[in-house]
């Protein structure tokens, strides 16, 4: 089935779907650090939250500002040169609206599908441009 849409937008536009970037791991700096840099770099989020498995992390300098302003542990596992720390999926609404509370900028990307083809789409955003961008594992 082909599917003609008018004006000659593609399925994708139409959709308001927006598949940004797809990453790999042999970037050698991590899908995290891509997808935070890449969205702070576009929408200058103060922090960016993101779904990995059963919890939500921040990363290097958002992780430094949850510590400092939350009281979080960061650790740096195994090979990772940066530093993170998270929380339960069950206590996002508590983090973001904290967040909002203290007028920062932030973002929410959860987490869809299965290895190895898992995405993370932003699903909460405090600038609404934001909102449905979706990055893949390659």
């Amino acid at each position: 089935m082909i599917k003609i849409y008018q004006g000659g937008s593609t399925g994708l536009v139409q959709q308001n779907k927006r598949s940004l970037r797809t990453f790999t791991s042999k970037s050698g700096r991590g899908i995290q650090r891509d997808i935070k840099d890449t969205l702070k770099g576009m929408y200058n989020f103060d922090i960016v939250i993101m779904q990995f498995g059963n919890m939500f992390i921040v990363i290097e300098e958002d992780a430094t500002f949850f510590k400092t302003q939350f009281n979080f542990k960061v650790i740096q596992p195994g090979n990772y040169s940066y530093i993170k720390t998270g929380f339960p999926l069950f206590s996002k609404d508590k983090y973001t609206k904290k967040l909002s509370n203290l007028n920062k900028t932030f973002c929410v990307l959860v987490q869809f599908g299965k290895e190895p083809n898992i995405g993370r789409e932003v699903i909460e955003s405090t600038i609404e441009k934001a909102l449905g961008i979706t990055f893949f594992n390659n």
